[in-house]
């Protein structure tokens, strides 16, 4: 049986804010993904997000020495994410942020070309979300094996850190991750999303 006494206060996933491709598609023809940033709006919205966390973390039991540390994709988006969401945390309650490949985008490919792309997701309907691989890309299925790999880094720090942990990712990789919710052995119900930089608990 677990300790339940070592495993994390929460785990909570942050999508990132609004993206210049969130409003505008047309932008993954000539930017790479990993490149595109957030609009004004998304990182109001992280802000937002930052402040809310902060405010559901501290709320949390009886304690005034609650720590987070932080795990971030290498994307830009998230990045800027994470930084609008520091700004409502002092270097105390931080215990550490990490950059993870593993908690990336889903790889679609390279440049993604609209009347390409719309074909190749109609591709990826008749085949199978899960399975489908895009060309030049990754399928969901990989990206939930990487996704379930951080399962052992949460195994591994839990028995240096009873605290709080945030993952600011992409949003196809907290709806993979959330699979996770049903595994009672180690995550139980200390999930909590965070869809679009706004708080929402399950």
């Amino acid at each position: 049986m677990p300790n339940f006494r070592l495993l994390p206060k929460h785990i909570i996933l942050v999508r990132h804010g609004e993206s210049e491709g969130n409003k505008d598609p047309s932008v993954y023809k000539t930017t790479p993904d990993y490149k595109i940033s957030l609009t004004e709006h998304g990182r109001a919205l992280a802000r937002l997000a930052g402040s809310r966390l902060r405010d559901l973390i501290s709320s949390k039991g009886p304690s005034q020495h609650w720590r987070i540390y932080f795990y971030v994709s290498p994307y830009e988006r998230t990045q800027s994410t994470l930084r609008e969401i520091g700004k409502s945390f002092s270097k105390k309650r931080v215990i550490g942020v990490r950059e993870g490949c593993r908690i990336g985008e889903q790889d679609f490919g390279n440049f993604q070309v609209a009347e390409r792309m719309r074909i190749t997701k109609e591709t990826r309907e008749n085949f199978g979300r899960l399975f489908y691989r895009f060309p030049e890309g990754e399928s969901a299925a990989d990206v939930f094996v990487l996704v379930s790999s951080m399962l052992f880094f949460i195994i591994k720090f839990t028995f240096l850190f009873n605290g709080n942990f945030a993952f600011c990712l992409k949003g196809c990789l907290g709806n993979l991750a959330s699979v996770e919710k049903n595994d009672n052995l180690l995550l139980g119900s200390w999930f909590l999303h965070i869809q679009d930089s706004g708080l929402l608990i399950s």
